[in-house]
């Protein structure tokens, strides 16, 4: 028998919405490029956007709100992943502001970076990131556009969702709580 790893209660904001398929299609690089742009937005206008995981289905998207999880110490990757193991999803994506290279114990000084990453069920991905300086874009930087359909080795620290999802059989329990409001669609 194997190890029985038992669930663990955690608050978060979560927000649900219908999918609006102009604002975000299907086809990989536009959906990419639609949720990186939203993004890229609210850091033009002065906002720090929170990290955030979204899950979109046929007719809906829900945005989980993950800081809350970070900052305990929650092993976010496996959060994403049974977010991923959810029935219906089409695609989990990863977005907000991230630490490069960060190493336990050294995060501050890692160069901060604005990141979209999209994973499909079949491993396809679709990522994007441009460092920052004093909370704006370096304009020496512009943003790098990777995918897996131009051959690009996936990043390390993210993806592979649906996959461990599918070996560890992780399928998101959530309750809602309360009212939890509109969704934000990535800040």
């Amino acid at each position: 028998m194997g190890k029985s790893i038992k669930p663990f209660p955690a608050r978060i904001r979560v927000g649900i919405g219908p999918r609006d398929k102009v604002r975000f299609p299907l086809e990989e690089d536009a959906l990419g490029r639609a949720l990186y742009g939203r993004l890229e937005e609210a850091i033009r206008k002065g906002q720090l956007p929170r990290p955030a995981v979204l899950a979109l289905m046929e007719t809906q998207i829900t945005q989980y709100d993950i800081l809350p999880l970070l900052r305990n110490g929650v092993d976010v990757h496996r959060f994403v992943a049974a977010v991923a193991g959810q029935v219906g999803v089409e695609a989990v994506v990863s977005v907000g502001l991230v630490r490069v290279g960060a190493r336990r114990g050294q995060s501050q000084r890692s160069p901060l970076a604005a990141m979209c990453f999209v994973e499909w069920p079949d491993s396809r991905w679709w990522g994007a990131l441009r460092l920052l300086q004093d909370k704006q874009f370096r304009p020496d930087w512009p943003p790098v556009f990777r995918c897996a359909a131009d051959g690009d080795p996936r990043p390390g620290g993210v993806g592979a969702w649906f996959s461990r999802a599918r070996r560890e059989n992780l399928r998101l329990n959530a309750q809602l709580d309360g009212h939890q409001g509109g969704l934000n669609l990535v800040h």
